[in-house]
């Protein structure tokens, strides 16, 4: 663990498709020295995972709760 690292809590935003909805909700928590670190360390066992567009099913990752319920609450 580097002297920058840092907990993070990442928020995965919510959807509504095919007829089901859901709010955000929390993905995952790690410790990591970045956002986009944080993101590939919960990634790793998700086959859903988009490291190139940090989402899961398509739905955005973010590091705060605000601009994870921007879209779909």
């Amino acid at each position: 663990m580097g002297s920058e690292d840092k907990n993070y809590i990442i928020w995965m935003e919510g959807y509504a498709a095919t007829g089901q909805a859901a709010g955000a909700s929390v993905y995952g928590q790690v410790i990591a020295s970045s956002f986009e670190e944080a993101c590939d360390k919960l990634g790793e066992l998700d086959s859903y995972y988009d490291s190139k567009h940090k989402s899961v099913w398509g739905c955005k990752l973010f590091d705060n709760e605000a601009a994870a319920r921007a879209s779909y609450g």
